[in-house]
């Protein structure tokens, strides 16, 4: 499967089990959570609803590890630095993500999942709790890692990869005793897309497509992918096809002969513009003849900001992506498109 697949995090089938490792040095007393918490500690227990059933918190957690592949940013909002996270696939320089570095405070925590999760690397952290949301969690390893801690899997009300950012907070919020935070962050977030889409007019209908391509093949992401729903958040709309080709997964790939679902008002485009550019039939596309594409490099801070799809990453995405698509969508071919960076 292609590297721009993989920046999607679609290969959470390949976790393996590994044997569980003893609890790691009792002198290590740092933790993840800021002093603040203990004004909290009134919110528990609490008991977390999710895919795999419930799960019960008994009090505040002091050890959060995270092992999808963005849950760490979904923690941070709430100011609780993991001591363990999933690495994010891609080539994308995550560590260095600068919606995130004010929250971290300096911190790098231990990566212990990426296409695996390593049980050893979880338990050696010590945790006492587990967020496995955007993991693509099977049963059996979440029956592996809440042999560890507490875990909290992803809803089983969306696809796997496809929990809405509202969604994905709400859930964190609740498993660390914030959830007034929770709604509070969503509401402030939701009020800039508000802002955004009054201020931007035009791109209420507009069809959008978020598509990839290069050497490997070519797609789209489905409106249930948590990258798709930025562009439906701003007031676009996404074509069925794509939902139809997909079926229960989150992209669709395409062949020469469906390069036309791509010819949208909007096309955000993953992939080397270089490659994808020489592409004859996707050349002959009145939306790249017209200039309503933009190009997202995979290792640009807009392409790991939308595949994030945080609170965080979303706020700090809102101001570089906005202006780009109104210059896209204009209906002036002369407006240039300024590509991301």
């Amino acid at each position: 499967m292609h590297q721009l697949i993989r920046l999607a995090a679609v290969c959470a089938a390949l976790l393996v089990a590994l044997p569980l490792a003893a609890c790691g040095d009792d002198d290590d007393t740092s933790g993840s959570v800021p002093a603040s918490a203990d004004s909290r500690s009134s919110a528990f227990p609490v008991t977390v609803e999710h895919k795999y059933g419930t799960t019960t918190i008994e009090s505040a957690p002091e050890r959060v590890v995270t092992v999808g592949y963005t849950d760490q940013d979904v923690t941070l909002a709430f100011g609780v630095v993991p001591v363990g996270v999933g690495d994010f696939l891609g080539g994308y320089d995550w560590r260095n993500r600068p919606w995130a570095q004010e929250a971290l405070g300096g911190a790098e925590p231990e990566v212990v999942a990426g296409q695996e999760i390593n049980f050893e690397a979880v338990a050696a952290q010590r945790p006492d709790l587990i967020l496995a949301i955007n993991a693509g969690l099977k049963k059996s390893d979440y029956d592996k890692l809440s042999r560890i801690a507490p875990t909290v899997a992803q809803s089983g009300d969306f696809i796997d990869f496809g929990m809405p950012w509202q969604e994905q907070t709400r859930l964190v919020g609740k498993a660390l005793g914030q959830s007034e935070k929770a709604e509070q962050i969503i509401e402030d977030l939701e009020a800039k897309f508000a802002k955004a889409r009054e201020e931007h007019p035009e791109f209420e209908g507009r069809t959008a497509i978020l598509a990839y391509g290069g050497p490997d093949g070519y797609g789209a992401y489905a409106t249930g992918d948590t990258r798709s729903r930025f562009l439906t958040d701003l007031g676009f709309d996404l074509p069925e096809e794509v939902d139809e080709l997909a079926g229960e997964s989150f992209y669709a790939e395409f062949s020469s002969e469906q390069f036309r679902l791509m010819d949208q008002d909007l096309v955000v485009m993953y992939g080397p513009q270089e490659h994808i550019e020489r592409d004859k039939v996707f050349g002959r596309l009145d939306a790249v003849k017209e200039d309503r594409v933009v190009y997202v490099d995979l290792t640009d801070q807009f392409a790991g900001a939308l595949g994030f799809a945080s609170a965080l990453s979303l706020d700090y995405l809102l101001d570089e992506a906005v202006p780009k698509f109104a210059a896209a969508v204009d209906g002036d071919p002369e407006t240039a498109v300024e590509q991301p960076r």
